[in-house]
């Protein structure tokens, strides 16, 4: 199930949380993709009962960053924009929820956004004191393979936030579940996400 996933969304860490999704261990997944992708990942949601709100804007990648680094830096245009950007779209069982979400980030309201995709009050803190477009890689030394994010550009992660720290035991939680979820459903991957998270 996980591998077939993979092939619609396009990553295994893509995948996962929309498994977190499907077993209501998140009530929202926010992702991007470009308009070329957006038709597979309408049609699973259809066929899977779930819900999906667009972004109005597109975020064009300004990855700056070293090759094989993960990038979280963007420039926001209008929808109409010529240029290749991706779109967020917001995954959700609730409709009003997927559109909430999608409301959220419109108006830059990262807490309310941050709170609503279920990441832990601490950590959405973290992230508004102290993201800027100069500072858009929250990632810390990991000193927890629960909470180690150093492997996201190798499609390996069981978080989608940044922790404020490697021992918040909310995000180390939050991340147990995801892994024994993953555990359950295909036991290699769980092993291949430990092995390459070890600190």
């Amino acid at each position: 199930m996980l591998k077939k996933i993979s092939l619609i969304f396009g990553s295994k860490t893509k995948a996962e949380e929309i498994l977190y999704l499907l077993n209501n261990k998140k009530k929202v997944v926010r992702q991007g993709f470009y308009e070329s992708e957006l038709w597979k990942i309408e049609k699973f949601c259809q066929e899977n009962g779930l819900c999906i709100a667009k972004s109005k804007f597109k975020v064009l990648l300004a990855d700056t960053s070293e090759a094989g680094q993960y990038s979280n830096k963007g420039i926001r245009v209008p929808a109409h924009d010529p240029r290749e950007g991706m779109y967020f779209v917001y995954i959700s069982k609730e409709e009003q929820k997927s559109w909430l979400a999608a409301y959220y980030e419109l108006m830059n309201n990262d807490n309310d956004l941050g709170i609503l995709l279920g990441y832990p009050q601490c950590c959405v803190e973290f992230f508004c004191k102290r993201f800027t477009p100069d500072n858009p890689n929250l990632q810390l030394n990991p000193t927890n393979t629960y909470t180690n994010l150093t492997k996201r550009n190798e499609d390996c992660v069981l978080l989608s936030h940044f922790p404020c720290h490697s021992e918040c035991p909310e995000s180390i939680r939050m991340a147990r579940e995801n892994y024994f979820l993953i555990k359950e459903i295909d036991e290699e991957r769980a092993k291949e996400i430990i092995d390459k998270l070890r600190v």
